[in-house]
């Protein structure tokens, strides 16, 4: 029931904060790196970044696709929409749980 707008609102906000997080998060994943090796690092990183989305991309499609079909006779047409509320809801878990890492274990390294 909820407005396509407001949907494509919410992912637009969304995508803006993503994009305002790589570049501080390049800065701070190179800062304890010797000067020669930045542009080492800095590739590595954006390797990493790229790898892992397309294995989180795998894995909550394949989420989506396995509860979809498991729930296609108790949720009929609506299946695929709860797969997709499902995957979803495994990703705000996993971001809950890096957001929990990033505070309690991140220390500030001592001057």
């Amino acid at each position: 029931s909820t407005p396509l707008w407001v949907a494509a609102v919410l992912n637009v906000i969304r995508n803006i904060a993503i994009g305002s997080l790589m570049m501080p998060l390049l800065t701070w994943g190179t800062g304890n790196v010797e000067p020669q090796k930045v542009a080492d690092a800095s590739s590595l990183l954006t390797s990493f970044r790229t790898i892992s989305g397309s294995i989180g991309s795998a894995v909550f499609v394949g989420i989506m696709t396995a509860v979809s079909a498991s729930s296609a006779a108790a949720y009929g047409d609506q299946a695929q929409m709860h797969g997709m509320n499902v995957a979803f809801l495994g990703m705000t878990a996993g971001a809950a749980v890096l957001l929990l890492i990033s505070i309690f274990a991140v220390r500030k390294e001592k001057q």
